[in-house]
């Protein structure tokens, strides 16, 4: 693939939908996994600078020599990030000119264009990165398109991840071959079965769209329902914890109290990623086919319902979320 793009003079696009080195660092022996102090997430390694860096915060440590919980030295870094990708690439193609693109490498001014400009000179052999490059790029000595690790965001907690890998994966595939030059797109991928994946490869928005719309029936998501996402955060985890009850167990008398009909209240529960910036998050999702009961339902609870003053509790209502992370 890559090396006939070098033959032949052509240009190609890597994308992988991760920053920085590898995905996250784990103790071979313990476990152990390296996360962040603040956000109940993995840390990702990079190289340059080099470090452990939360992406939700930006909390920065240096990379792991030994494990802090057994002191061993089996610390292996999982997973592959945009670093890794350019690193393996260079030693493939030692001759190859290559581009990086991803958010470490477009925080200056002006960055973004300047490795975009390269490319369309033809400076550019291979162009990888992240989500940034999959669309509106018109590159038509692009030929090549390939996908790495097209698994990742698939199986993440939320109604709408299958829907997003297909609609990042066409935005991507629609790189390669925009010219008189016919192009080629190449997928990785454990999960061959997916619709997602699937669809994609036979360019088949409609039988996507009829397949992802029927598993959205039973439980109901949208489009069928509406949504909204009531989203409790606090400094300390057990007051949170007890502000959500408490906030739902309110939003459900209110229901019944006002005779509010198909207004379904699910929750509460720990939100999927739990903690971000030191704020601990619970939340409970109201469900409805009346979008305008739900709006006033949301509109209320967002105006009339009094937090405690303890804790630095805030209380957010997310109408039609685009995630439920």
């Amino acid at each position: 693939g890559l090396e006939s793009r070098l033959v032949r003079g052509e240009q190609s696009v890597l994308l992988l939908n991760r920053r920085g080195y590898a995905s996250f660092t784990q103790c071979q022996m313990c476990g152990f996994v390296a996360e962040c102090p603040h956000c109940s997430i993995s840390l990702t390694y990079h190289r340059v600078p080099e470090g452990l860096v939360c992406h939700y915060c930006q909390h920065h440590e240096p990379a792991l020599d030994k494990c802090p919980q057994c002191n061993s030295d089996a610390v292996k870094r999982r997973g592959m990030g945009t670093q890794q990708v350019e690193r393996l690439v260079a030693e493939r193609f030692p001759t190859a000119r290559l581009a990086r693109m991803d958010v470490d490498t477009t925080g200056a001014k002006w960055s973004h264009a300047t490795i975009l400009d390269r490319v369309s000179r033809g400076e550019v052999d291979i162009l990888l990165g992240t989500q940034m490059i999959a669309k509106g790029l018109d590159f038509p000595n692009v030929t090549l398109v390939g996908v790495i690790d097209a698994d990742t965001g698939l199986n993440l907690p939320d109604f709408r991840s299958n829907e997003r890998t297909f609609q990042l994966l066409s935005q991507v595939a629609g790189r390669a071959g925009r010219g008189e030059k016919i192009g080629e797109v190449i997928v990785q991928t454990r999960m061959p079965g997916n619709p997602a994946i699937q669809h994609v490869a036979t360019h088949d928005f409609l039988s996507f769209v009829r397949q992802e719309l029927g598993d959205r029936k039973a439980p109901a998501y949208p489009p069928f329902i509406s949504l909204a996402n009531v989203i409790l955060s606090g400094q300390d985890q057990a007051e949170t914890a007890q502000a959500a009850i408490t906030a739902a167990d309110w939003a459900r008398r209110l229901l019944e109290r006002q005779h509010v009909r198909g207004v379904v209240l699910i929750g509460p529960a720990p939100c999927a990623i739990d903690r971000i910036k030191d704020r601990w998050r619970w939340h409970f999702l109201l469900k409805s086919e009346k979008p305008s009961i739900l709006t006033q339902v949301a509109h209320y609870i967002a105006e009339r319902y009094v937090l405690p003053r303890a804790g630095g509790l805030r209380l957010i209502v997310d109408r039609d979320p685009v995630a439920l992370l």
